[in-house]
């Protein structure tokens, strides 16, 4: 029976996005530190949580990096798992798999800085994915600030840019009053500040960050793509094959398409749906189709 469960939870890693794999590992770790530091003594966490300059960051800078994959309770991990989630499935509604790993990496990183640099005296070590998260959600308010979105027990929906002024405010309120999560509420505005200008870059086709990513990617998969069988060009192929998209290119295609789609949305919304010319009916219907 318990082959069977790990056979269902591997399956599920493996045919999973990206934000459900981070979410798999962020558990693993939890658990794992659970037993190596609840139970076996061994005080690992220690050396993993981010400290403030001034308490000994520069003997530790690795915790920058492993700060983000570390919650002090399991109210802790569900709660930024479920909202990672939720996040995750509106990003990855205009965005790649690779592309909300680069914001969510580098949105915690942020955060890590502006904790490390904020002129607040904090005697807290600083954990959580909670920056890397917000990271996403302004990456996408950025992007689609008039997005609507529904929360549970609200009848109507209203656009994800309140959702962000809520967060901004809950965190601005609670480092005013210097609460006890005065380094998470810090971490959530560099992860928020990331999110939403690097995604202006983004839309440029400046994603430099993303080019480090896939990098790193590329040497980690490096194993799994070594075989021993030998591959062979049909001769009759022909040459004027199309070349895959690049992340830049599928994700500016992308954009524009969803621009389009809203220029034409926000005619229907004013006008009504016969405003609209045969050449707008034709896109609308191929991409409700697609």
């Amino acid at each position: 029976m318990l082959n069977g469960i790990l056979d269902d939870l591997k399956l599920k890693f493996n045919t999973g996005n990206i934000a459900t794999k981070i979410i798999y590992i962020n558990v693993v770790i939890f658990f794992s530190l659970f037993i190596l530091d609840g139970l076996l003594k061994l005080g690992i966490r220690d050396f993993l949580e981010l400290p403030r300059l001034e308490q000994g960051f520069l003997e530790q800078p690795w915790s920058l990096f492993t700060y983000s994959w570390l919650h002090w309770d399991f109210l802790h991990l569900a709660m930024n798992m479920i909202l990672l989630y939720f996040v995750a499935q509106l990003f990855l509604r205009f965005f790649r798999d690779q592309n909300l790993l680069t914001f969510y990496l580098f949105g915690a990183i942020a955060g890590g800085i502006l904790f490390l640099l904020f002129p607040i005296k904090s005697s807290n070590l600083l954990a959580g994915s909670s920056a890397g998260i917000y990271a996403l959600l302004f990456a996408v308010i950025s992007y689609n600030p008039k997005l609507p979105v529904r929360m549970v027990l609200i009848p109507s929906s209203f656009p994800i840019l309140y959702f962000g002024y809520v967060f901004i405010g809950i965190d601005l309120l609670q480092i005013i009053l210097k609460s006890s999560n005065l380094g998470g509420s810090i971490s959530h505005l560099g992860g928020m500040a990331f999110g939403y200008l690097y995604m202006k870059q983004f839309e440029k086709g400046n994603d430099f960050l993303g080019n480090i990513v896939s990098k790193g990617l590329n040497l980690f998969s490096q194993k799994e793509r070594k075989t021993t069988f030998k591959t062979y060009k049909n001769k009759h192929t022909t040459t004027n094959q199309t070349k895959p998209k690049t992340d830049y290119e599928f994700n500016h295609q992308k954009i524009e398409k969803q621009k389009r789609i809203d220029s034409i949305l926000d005619k229907i919304s004013k006008s009504g749906y016969e405003s609209l010319s045969k050449e707008d009916k034709d896109f609308l219907f191929r991409e409700g189709r697609s």
